[in-house]
């Protein structure tokens, strides 16, 4: 039936238009935009020798200082450890500067020193190659805590080292060479005065691990059995000296 007023060409217009609605959704939603996903707050690049690595520890991958301090910064961070066993200074900065400054850190830890010492480094060389480390890494914008050098001269491995070891001792990390405990402390302090001159003059952090005094005598459990490295409670109380100096103990 046709309706007064409608011609043919108009039902056949609105048959059309039918047909059209039929095939299209009734309403159209937006499609939703990818979440973009925020850079972690905290990009954390640890350099360093066997002790950022874990050696002497049971579980490194666990138990290395890093990972512990790590373990204080929150969620929203990242950790890169590129702590590599017998590095020095002078190798640092070819085989771990490179790759740390590429991730653009937020946060680094720098900890050379027993290998440096063991192989005769000067004092003054190893606070220029040091001051290179940390230049680097102060670059890219990131804080940078440099641990000091802690006692020596009571370590198992040092004593080991003295003209007359006692019986039984663990092997001398200097080989054959005999150095008294005032040389090796002397050596310490040498060490320790060019890490903080590195410090304050880029504006990096002192973490003083040496102000904890003789921990062979005070809290031996903190050694591991081969009388040098840090065991997994020496290398939190480490991780506990980094995280008092950044503020999140």
């Amino acid at each position: 039936m046709i309706h007064r007023g409608t011609t043919p060409a108009a039902l056949a217009m609105a048959g059309l238009v039918a047909a059209l609605t039929a095939c299209t959704p009734a309403s159209h939603h937006a499609t939703a935009a990818a979440p973009v996903t925020s850079p972690p707050l905290v990009v954390y690049v640890a350099l360093g020798a066997s002790e950022t690595v874990g050696v002497g520890t049971p579980d490194p991958v666990r138990d290395a200082f890093p990972q512990q301090l790590f373990q204080h910064l929150g969620q929203t961070a990242v950790m890169y450890n590129f702590g590599l066993p017998g590095e020095t200074t002078q190798g640092a900065l070819k085989d771990e500067v490179p790759g740390a400054v590429a991730l653009r850190p937020t946060l680094a830890t720098v900890w050379f020193n027993v290998n440096d010492l063991v192989a005769g480094v000067a004092p003054a060389d190893y606070e220029a190659q040091l001051n290179d480390i940390v230049t680097g890494l102060r670059a890219t914008g990131a804080r940078v805590l440099i641990a000091n050098t802690p006692h020596l001269e009571h370590l198992p491995a040092f004593v080991a080292c003295e003209p007359n070891p006692p019986a039984g001792s663990t092997k001398c990390p200097l080989g054959s060479v005999t150095i008294a405990p005032d040389q090796v402390d002397a050596q310490v302090h040498a060490y320790n005065a060019a890490t903080a001159s590195v410090a304050q003059r880029n504006g990096a952090t002192l973490v003083d691990l040496y102000a904890a005094g003789d921990v062979p005598d005070l809290h031996p459990e903190y050694v591991s059995g081969d009388g040098l490295h840090p065991s997994a409670q020496g290398a939190a109380a480490i991780a506990a000296t980094f995280a008092l100096a950044l503020g999140v103990a």
